[in-house]
């Protein structure tokens, strides 16, 4: 049989292969195979407005919602904590000259301080003054029972304050407080304390109220306090709505003879095990 001729020119080497008729004819091939490929893969791809999209679309929103709504609650836990929060950070670590809350041993242990003061090295007589306030919107008055004590270092000391409403109904006040010079703070410990905590007045009302503390031994041992031998507490009584953002809402009074009596017949109707 005859070779055609466009074969023999193909198989010649001498020929460039690009100028042949079946080298085109597979490189046709080839293109038509890549565009079936694309076209069946855009077939089998769903539209952007089909049913798909519209369920990715529905859950983009749905964590999006979910995001906002964490962040939302996440603030308003933070805002709500805020002052509870810094309060037990200052009373840890003495920022802002805040006094620390005693931690160590208790009575019977001499708070784990020493038993002698007077034997520490470098002690020396340190003067604590009282300083009052008292917010304009709350109607009471508030003063130390003495204007100053003495103490040594390690040495605990007892000191009284007096508060009285001069309003004609209850009052709820809550008592911040403070030392100056701030970096003494660090050092003034409280063992019981009125401060921070809800103070309940009835109208005309006069109570005393003890702050129990001591200066820690390691004050010594600072170069920054070595020519302090002199510090003031500060407290401000505030409205308990000017620091926890509460109405001023009289505590509820319970009747125990009351209670006893409704709880009778629910215990005596009660299945005996």
């Amino acid at each position: 049989m005859t070779m055609p001729a466009a074969l023999r020119l193909c198989s010649h080497a001498r020929v460039p292969r690009r100028l042949c008729g079946c080298s085109l004819v597979a490189r046709a091939s080839v293109a038509d195979c890549a565009f079936v490929r694309t076209r069946r893969r855009l077939l089998s791809t769903p539209a952007s407005g089909g049913p798909a999209s519209s369920r990715r679309d529905d859950r983009s929103a749905y964590s999006l919602g979910a995001a906002m709504l964490a962040v939302a609650l996440g603030t308003l836990g933070v805002a709500y904590a805020s002052v509870p929060l810094y309060r037990m950070f200052c009373q840890a670590t003495g920022f802002g000259g805040t006094p620390k809350r005693h931690g160590g041993g208790g009575e019977e242990d001499g708070y784990d301080l020493p038993r002698d003061p007077t034997k520490l090295r470098g002690n020396r007589p340190l003067r604590v003054s009282f300083n009052t306030d008292v917010s304009g919107n709350l109607p009471w008055s508030f003063k130390p029972a003495q204007k100053h004590v003495t103490v040594l270092a390690g040495q605990t000391s007892l000191a009284f304050f007096e508060a009285t409403n001069h309003s004609d109904e209850p009052i709820i006040g809550v008592a911040t407080y403070n030392v100056v010079p701030n970096e003494a703070g660090a050092y003034f410990n409280k063992i019981q304390c009125f401060c921070f905590d809800e103070q309940r007045l009835l109208p005309g009302e006069t109570v005393d109220m003890p702050v129990f503390f001591y200066i820690d031994p390691e004050f010594l041992d600072d170069r920054r306090m070595s020519k302090l031998d002199s510090m003031t507490l500060s407290y401000t009584f505030f409205k308990s709505n000017e620091i926890y953002g509460t109405e001023n809402v009289p505590l509820p009074q319970i009747d125990v003879d009351a209670a006893v009596a409704a709880a009778a017949p629910v215990a005596a109707a009660a299945p005996a095990k």
